[in-house]
């Protein structure tokens, strides 16, 4: 019987773990925390089709009809702009400590071992295989190791260089979250909207959102720009309570933490080796859709290891899932990690052109928010109405230039797909692994080039432009 051995209990490794094991699988999953521990009291969306496409169930009451984002600009009298929304999506809402019951159930009837309070300190290491892993309980060996122990990984962040996976990331890669939970204060009555983002730019550059529920109220503060101090999120919270009369008094939460904000990883296989979930960087930014990513993830994976007959589990025979993640759900990553390299530099003016001159409208946000109905919702968009914006933006040069930067890194993502081989080949490979990390490399190079520019080098480009 072959050994696959799970670095973290994140989601998609549970699930891979889960129908490895119905497979005939011995395998065992070790989490540094205990299973009372996992995941935060607090609710959270997710994608239906994520658990769909996972073949996981999902109980009809944890169903419910997308609610549109409600997108608003903090100090300005610019009226808010809702998100468009299909009526045939859904969303999953479930707490998240009631999530992870209801993957890790399934998982141990399945026959999946979970060694909690044992945590991961590093890759074993044979050759250029990864061989298992070193823990608190000792060193344990496997035919497969899979990494879903999150962005900090201490499995991939210590592989060797000649893997070819990155293991290291940046201040650019993540974003620093706070997250509570306030009582909804019933005399304010109904709020306006439900779900409340408020864009703020440089010099915090982030979010920040209220969603309000029955009971209660749940907000967040996100940065991008750095540390999250006690100042900048009471700071924040007075700024969301005095604009929203709702929010009442703080129940619980008050957790900060990371959140990856990158393109994943270019390189998800190894011998002996597979990450799956955060510690890949399976989100698309801006959106939060990692947990739906990994379950997907892992469904994918495990279909993978199945289908691999000998048993090796070598790059090039675990390069299928490389290959269906990029296919089905990467490809889309890296377009959106094209626009967040751009997000730190955007300025209040900026942003309230764009909502004063409906450059940003309803629909768009829809075709942002739906990853199925993209390209059909931007095709109903009117030409004239296209034409309309492009002359609005060419009016402002700081826009215009993020624009054609990011038509033309768009463009460079979608050349670099077709790197990317169906059938292994090491060379082949290797050119997809370096062209995918430089890309994006000069992506952000140039966008911190572009937008650290003194002012009379912009003066100089904006006179050779109309020149």
């Amino acid at each position: 019987m072959k050994k696959i051995i799970v670095a973290g209990a994140g989601h998609g490794g549970i699930v891979a773990a889960m129908y490895l094991a119905q497979a005939g699988f011995d395998v065992t999953v070790y989490e540094a925390k205990q299973e009372a521990d996992l995941g935060y009291a607090q609710y959270d969306s997710v994608h239906l089709d994520g658990f769909e496409l996972a073949g996981i169930p999902v109980p009809e009451d944890y169903k419910v009809k997308r609610t549109g984002i409600t997108f608003m600009i903090p100090g300005t009298d610019l009226p808010p702009l809702k998100q468009g929304v299909s009526d045939d999506t859904y969303n999953v809402e479930i707490d998240r400590k009631a999530l992870y019951r209801w993957l890790i159930g399934p998982a141990k009837e399945a026959g999946v071992c979970f060694r909690f309070g044992c945590a991961v300190k590093a890759p074993i290491m044979l050759g250029s295989r990864v061989a298992g892993l070193t823990t608190d309980e000792g060193d344990v060996y496997a035919d497969l190791v899979i990494d879903a122990a999150g962005i900090y990984s201490p499995v991939r962040s210590q592989l060797p260089e000649a893997l070819g996976i990155q293991n290291t990331i940046t201040s650019t890669d993540i974003m620093r979250t706070y997250r509570a939970f306030y009582t909804r204060n019933m005399e304010a009555g109904e709020p306006a909207y439900k779900y409340i983002v408020s864009l703020l730019p440089s010099p915090f550059c982030g979010i920040v959102w209220a969603i309000t529920h029955e009971t209660e109220v749940d907000i967040l503060i996100a940065s991008m720009a750095g540390e999250l101090t006690d100042e900048l999120i009471e700071e924040k919270t007075a700024l969301l309570k005095a604009s929203n009369p709702v929010i009442g008094e703080f129940i619980r939460g008050g957790r900060v933490a990371d959140i990856p904000v990158r393109q994943p990883l270019s390189m998800l296989v190894a011998d002996g080796y597979a990450a799956v979930g955060d510690s890949a960087f399976m989100t698309i930014p801006l959106k939060g859709s990692g947990v739906g990513h990994a379950m997907r993830a892992g469904k994918i994976l495990a279909d993978t290891v199945i289908a691999d007959e000998n048993g090796f589990y070598t790059r090039e025979s675990l390069w299928g899932y490389q290959v269906k993640f990029f296919e089905e759900m990467g490809n889309g990553s890296m377009l959106m990690a094209v626009i967040k390299n751009e997000l730190p530099f955007i300025t209040q003016e900026d942003i309230e052109y764009f909502f004063r001159e409906n450059i940003i409208s309803s629909e768009l946000l829809e075709a942002f928010g739906s990853e199925a109905k993209f390209t059909k919702i931007l095709a109903s968009i009117k030409f004239k109405e296209l034409r309309e914006k492009a002359r609005k933006i060419v009016g402002r040069p700081y826009v215009r230039g993020v624009l054609v930067r990011g038509g033309k890194n768009i463009t460079r993502c979608i050349m670099a797909q077709g790197n990317l081989k169906e059938k292994y080949e090491t060379k082949s490979a290797n050119k997809w692994n370096a062209s995918y990390n430089a890309l994006f490399d000069s992506i952000l190079e140039e966008a911190l080039k572009e937008n650290t520019k003194e002012p009379a080098e912009e003066a100089e480009a904006k006179n050779d432009t109309e020149a």
